[in-house]
């Protein structure tokens, strides 16, 4: 912008034209793409001169931030300057609305993608600071997880499609929090000695609305930190009872697996990291 003093000595704001270099730069884009969008006529120069020479409002910069926003968000260059031809009316306004609602949709998948890494990262720090193989005993507060329903029955095609439902309604319902899957044994499980699965998990970090939803009760758990493959998790959980009761508590809850680490980080699956943890008492 450039401002003039008038007669009266107030100020007077001019119009200040870019050329299609300036207004590149401004823009972070070529001259090339000014070139294309001119002859398309999807953002014309305010005013081209008699020499050729396009120049440019800074006003448009507004309207190419638009335009870069409409592409991003899916919209060909065609239906983009249908809807520019047709600002000020009712399907303009509608296309804003639709857009503006696209857009939150990804800021939340990038939201949730960027939550995702920062928990995993979160858990790789974990496992390199865990004692293994020693159970302590921990005052936990409540937690949440979105749980699975119970398996068909015992095999892995059951426990497949199950995990399959679970990451299938959290990816929907963008309900998880780590790339990792646990499993819940109830406690009349644990008491008949099945050790069977009652439902897979996957943590999740605040309370929602979910028919799904599993609340971990706070209190007094015993946690141990196991390394081994999935396939021993059963013998785990009754060794882990066993040394629970050697330490003079009694398990009174659900247990719960969760990965430290699995197969992205690592190589081998006997190798996995795990959390086991179940309510105790005296």
């Amino acid at each position: 912008m450039v401002l003039h003093h008038s007669q009266g000595g107030g100020l007077i704001l001019s119009q200040r034209f870019l050329k299609t270099g300036e207004f590149a730069a401004f823009c972070n884009t070529t001259k090339d793409t000014l070139f294309y969008y001119d002859d398309i006529g999807l953002l014309k120069p305010l005013r081209t001169a008699s020499n050729g020479y396009r120049y440019y409002s800074l006003n448009q910069i507004y309207m190419f931030d638009l335009i870069t926003t409409l592409k991003e968000l899916g919209l060909s260059l065609e239906e983009i300057k249908n809807y520019m031809d047709k600002r000020g009316t009712d399907a303009f306004v509608e296309l804003l609305k639709e857009q503006d609602k696209r857009l939150k949709e990804k800021i939340d998948q990038l939201t949730r993608r960027r939550r995702l890494l920062r928990n995993t990262l979160a858990l790789a720090r974990e496992a390199s600071d865990v004692e293994e193989d020693v159970i302590t005993i921990e005052e936990m507060p409540e937690e949440y997880y979105i749980a699975s329903d119970k398996p068909e029955n015992s095999s892995e095609k059951a426990q497949f499609e199950a995990i399959s439902r679970l990451w299938d309604y959290c990816s929907k319902h963008n309900s998880y929090d780590d790339f990792v899957t646990g499993e819940i044994i109830n406690y009349e499980n644990i008491k008949n000695g099945s050790f069977a699965v009652s439902s897979f998990s996957s943590y999740i970090n605040k309370k929602i609305k979910s028919r799904y939803l599993h609340i971990k009760p706070a209190g007094t758990y015993a946690v141990k930190y196991i390394r081994n493959s999935y396939y021993a998790l059963t013998d785990e959980y009754r060794r882990f009872c066993a040394e629970i009761a050697e330490l003079g508590y009694t398990v009174c809850g659900n247990l719960y697996q969760n990965d430290i680490t699995n197969y992205m980080s690592e190589r081998y699956a006997d190798d996995y990291l795990m959390r086991i943890e179940v309510g105790v008492k005296r």
